[in-house]
């Protein structure tokens, strides 16, 4: 009997760790494992839109047409409902993003962070008849990433990198050309899961992180983007 009891409490402290409860000791406090799924289609989930790497001067940021909207499946030819950005490329480097804040981690922790992100877009019609690429970015950070004013343009307060190159709060997920599919509003999935893309972000004092998705473009002209599911998983490294 005392085995069977020893047993059964060995199999409750790993469900206890798979699923992240929160444990007694004062230093295991906070979510070990946090998976979460976003289905745009459903609703938004507070994710929020942005843009950066474009003028402050509000006649040379007209240009760029920057919209954000949750979209019905009309717009994207899709049959759901998605997360829509849409800028117009005028400088060759616009970069436009989504953020959401996550909670109830473990303070001053780092996690690896795996990213699967589904969109579509009008790319593939875009690239027979122009040059430039749209990389897929995503990372996380402990406070709020967000566009700010630095010598009269609008930059990110966190370092995403460059075209294809990740930086040192993102990492680059793939190019959005690379499907082959050739046909504008195709469904496609980039994500982290290889071993050689491991991805590390540490929360802050109070277990947060912030989610970012972003395409960093350097396509001329105007570029649709509809996210339609996003899903992330978190474990303590």
């Amino acid at each position: 009997m005392k085995v069977m009891k020893a047993v059964n409490l060995g199999i409750i402290c790993v469900l206890l760790t798979v699923w992240g409860c929160k444990l007694d000791d004062g230093d295991q406090q906070g979510l070990s494992i946090f998976s979460q799924h976003f289905d745009f289609n459903e609703g938004l989930h507070d994710w929020t839109p942005g843009f950066a790497e474009y003028p402050v001067n509000a006649a040379d940021s007209s240009a760029f047409e920057l919209r954000s909207e949750y979209a019905e499946p009309i717009e994207s030819k899709l049959s759901k409902r998605s997360l829509m950005l849409s800028g117009n490329n005028v400088n060759r480097d616009l970069f436009m993003y989504i953020k959401r804040k996550v909670g109830g981690l473990r303070p001053n922790t780092d996690y690896t962070i795996t990213f699967k992100v589904e969109l579509t877009s009008d790319l593939q019609a875009v690239k027979s008849t122009g040059d430039g690429s749209v990389f897929l970015k995503a990372g996380a950070v402990h406070s709020e990433p967000k566009s700010v004013i630095d010598g009269g343009r609008y930059i990110m307060n966190i370092d995403k990198g460059d075209q294809e190159n990740s930086g040192e709060d993102m990492i680059t997920l793939g190019d959005l050309f690379e499907d082959g599919t050739g046909t504008a509003y195709s469904l496609i999935t980039r994500s982290n899961t290889m071993a050689n893309s491991r991805y590390v972000a540490r929360t802050n004092s109070n277990g947060e992180l912030w989610l970012i998705i972003g395409a960093d473009s350097s396509v001329e002209g105007t570029t649709k983007i509809f996210f339609t599911r996003i899903k992330v998983l978190l474990s303590v490294s």
